[in-house]
This record gives C-alpha cells, sequence and structure tokens, in this order.
C-alpha cells in the first residue's frame, strides 16, 4: 500500500465535456462522457480556455489526489507536466 505522502502527489486524467456555463463564472461539466456514467461538476470558468467553453467542448480535466481538486483542464491528447512527474 502507497504511503499517504505518495497518495497525495498523485494525478488521474478525467475526459470531460462542457455541458453549459452559470451564473457566477461557472461552467457544468460531464465526467466521463459517453461512459454510461453521469457526473457532473461546476468548475470555475478561469480554468477552461476560451475556445473550450462552448456546449459540447470535450477536454481532460487533471485531477490531485486524494481530494479530486481539479487543477488544470487540458486538450485532449495534450502532455501534463504534474503527471509526467509523477510516472518518472
Amino acid at each position: 500500500m502507497r504511503d499517504a505522502e505518495d497518495y497525495s502527489s498523485s494525478y488521474a486524467r478525467i475526459p470531460a465535456r462542457v455541458l453549459g456555463c452559470l451564473r457566477g463564472g461557472e461552467i457544468t461539466i460531464s465526467l466521463f462522457p459517453g461512459h454510461g456514467i453521469v457526473v457532473t461538476q461546476a468548475i470555475q470558468t478561469h480554468l477552461v480556455p476560451e475556445t473550450l467553453r462552448m456546449p459540447n467542448s470535450e477536454f481532460d480535466v487533471v485531477v490531485r489526489n486524494p481530494d479530486a481538486e481539479i487543477i488544470r483542464v487540458l486538450r485532449c491528447g495534450e502532455s501534463c507536466s504534474e503527471m509526467d512527474r509523477c510516472n518518472e
């Protein structure tokens, strides 16, 4: 089993799709779209590049474990330095 220090610095990449914008600077996204799982979450607009803010735009979110905090939005296929460092 991994110790707490290792676990706190692990990251996961999750596919997401924009559902729509909310007032107050938030965008509603669907996590794991197309997998039969309906998980929605509101995230701060500033995390999402302008070109990906339209409904049905798809991208990946990088979350930091163990609290699943979204730390970054990546275009599909874009590399992630945090995850690359973890895998070394």
